[in-house]
């Protein structure tokens, strides 16, 4: 029972931690399989809610609201920035670094009217899944002797 406790956790923790669980359930003892299986779980879980989530509160948002000025500020000027030069390939290629939720809410914001925007963002996780569990394969055992 315990055991399942830990996997539901597991994929809670991967659906917004992405970058960090693939290597928590390695170092848990869990197969390289298991873990990518528990990481892709918890990511297209996290991918589904935000994604969705997203897009229905700016849709939302955007049928209560009155357009304003908008005032840019440094961060907004980095996003769109990062938005016009490397568009939908720029998020799906960051997702592995920062967090789902934030990627997915950026896609809802921005991608939304693309109908390849989940799937890129899905695919991008599978990519990352095994990425970042190959990674945590390699390097796992060398920390191991430390400890």
């Amino acid at each position: 029972m315990g055991a399942i406790f830990e996997i539901i956790g597991l994929i809670l923790f991967s659906s917004v931690k992405f970058l960090f669980a693939p290597s928590t359930a390695y170092a848990l003892g869990y197969t390289f399989w298991q873990t990518i299986l528990i990481s892709l779980i918890g990511g297209w879980l996290g991918v589904f809610v935000f994604y969705f989530a997203g897009s229905f509160v700016f849709d939302w948002w955007s049928k209560i609201s009155k357009p304003s000025d908008k005032k840019f500020s440094k961060k907004n000027r980095i996003i769109v920035w990062f938005k016009n030069d490397f568009g939908l390939l720029g998020i799906t290629l960051v997702l592995g670094f920062a967090s789902i939720p934030i990627v997915s809410l950026l896609a809802a914001k921005y991608f939304r009217h693309l109908p390849i925007t989940i799937y890129a963002l899905l695919a991008s996780t599978v990519v990352w899944a095994f990425l970042l569990t190959g990674i945590s394969v390699w390097m796992i055992p060398l920390f191991k002797g430390m400890f």
